[in-house]
């Protein structure tokens, strides 16, 4: 069962309005300090699904808010292209479109959106390769390696489990091959019913004291975790057992495991220091890592695998 891409995006919970303003603070990423406007591009490949939309914007100027709507980008040239192993570009390149395929007529216009023109299905292991070109602004290219797909395998998991029993929740990950580095993960819980009644006292206690609000919860991803921090079974694969830590919500849940291509696991590591995630001196916030050549933002790419379970009280 596959992960549904809006969710995914909740999971890694890009602010980017947030990393915006602390980059205008930090240190210039191009050595310059004066405040310029630069591209900013967001985009997520999903192994085996279909091509993803391109969001695409500019930095607001250091007196205004930025928000994605009053600075969307319209005038672009997107393309995606699939490289080949050399590098090279192969036959296969994807335009984008602030209508996609079908033009005006077949699909409402959204500001900075940019949808493809035709069909592609994301092939894992393979590099693909965004180029952005806007009157005006430095060319904006980034490359990104999909990670390998995989499968849980979900005769193991239980249809119901008593929360914090010692059964513990065990999930065998089907061991993807690695493509650029070391597999990294994000794991996920989402639940189906994220309502005060079914909190679990953890998250129930940091409720009640105003800590976090019902919407934080219902995807409640982990950190970022390296394949060397999991027991490997005889067959090689991975096991995991599952913190009760990740279950905020009783009654029927999705568990999602993810893994994230360079440019992702790079941006959310550098994020998670910008957001107090680490000792800083005082006045020091560096910049998130974009690897993106000629712009900020994110894209990257993600495998992912599913399956459900429903916690119990005890």
């Amino acid at each position: 069962m596959k992960l549904l891409y809006p969710n995914f995006i909740n999971v890694i919970s890009i602010p980017l309005a947030a990393i915006l303003l602390l980059n205008l603070s930090a240190c210039d990423p191009y050595g310059d300090d004066e405040v310029r406007k630069y591209l900013v591009v967001e985009s997520y490949l999903i192994a085996g699904e279909s091509m993803p939309v391109v969001r695409l914007s500019r930095t607001a100027p250091i007196d205004q808010e930025y928000s994605f709507e009053k600075f969307a980008i319209n005038e672009a040239d997107v393309t995606i292209h699939l490289l080949e192993e050399d590098g090279e570009e192969s036959q296969t390149s994807i335009s984008y479109s602030l209508f996609g395929p079908g033009g005006s007529s077949a699909n409402e216009f959204s500001p900075g959106v940019y949808l493809p023109t035709r069909q592609h299905t994301i092939q894992p292991g393979r590099k693909y390769r965004l180029q952005v070109e806007v009157p005006d602004f430095p060319d904006l290219q980034s490359a990104t390696i999909i990670p390998d797909t995989f499968s849980i395998q979900s005769d193991d998991v239980p249809e119901s489990i008593m929360y914090q029993s010692s059964q513990q929740l065990e999930l065998i990950i089907r061991t993807p091959r690695e493509t650029d580095r070391q597999n990294v993960y994000i794991f996920n819980t989402e639940s189906l019913n994220p309502v005060e009644g079914e909190l679990v006292p953890f998250y129930k206690s940091a409720f009640d004291d105003g800590q976090i609000e019902l919407r934080d919860l219902t995807n409640n991803p982990s950190s970022l975790i390296n394949e060397a921090n999991f027991e490997k079974t005889a067959d090689g694969d991975i096991k995991l057992r599952y913190p009760w830590i990740g279950v905020a919500f009783f009654g029927p849940n999705r568990i999602s495991v993810n893994s994230v291509d360079r440019n992702i696991s790079d941006f959310i590591r550098s994020q998670e220091v910008q957001l107090g995630g680490s000792t800083l001196s005082p006045g020091e916030i560096p910049n998130a890592v974009y690897n993106i050549e000629g712009g900020i933002g994110v894209f990257g790419s993600v495998a992912t695998d599913t399956v459900s379970t429903r916690i119990e009280k005890p």
